[in-house]
């Protein structure tokens, strides 16, 4: 399935993601996906929520610098070799992936897997990923 990913740009000091995170509840919004990387003056939240319009319009309001990008969100089994087995076929099909992101938890009920996946081609990646 291809989602919004909102890529927020913030400065890297305690709290800068709770505050984020904090408006988004009290919008009940969401965080469907979430990734975090920090250097030493800046950090880029990647997220994915259940409302894209109520997300933008968040953001736009508390002028949080962010920038948009699609995503496909992909389902695996949580087993060894799912994601080697996934990404064998992402090769064979010749995609090529920016970045990957997922979790997963042996508690679900159908033992699932999310990854997110950026690339230049997704429907390529959801055509390959197969599953």
């Amino acid at each position: 399935m291809l989602k919004t990913q909102f890529t927020l740009y913030m400065e890297n000091r305690p709290g800068a993601l709770f505050a984020v995170t904090c408006r988004l509840a009290e919008k009940k919004i969401n965080i469907e996906g979430l990734s975090v990387a920090g250097s030493e003056d800046t950090a880029l939240a990647q997220l994915i929520t259940g409302d894209e319009d109520a997300t933008h319009a968040l953001l736009k309001a508390t002028a949080t610098p962010y920038s948009t990008e699609n995503v496909a969100v992909l389902t695996m089994r949580n087993e060894p070799g799912a994601l080697s087995r996934g990404l064998a076929r992402l090769s064979k099909a010749g995609v090529n992936i920016d970045y990957l992101y997922g979790t997963c938890s042996s508690s679900s009920a159908a033992d699932q897997c999310n990854i997110v996946i950026s690339a230049p081609d997704l429907q390529a990646v959801e055509d390959a990923w197969g599953d």
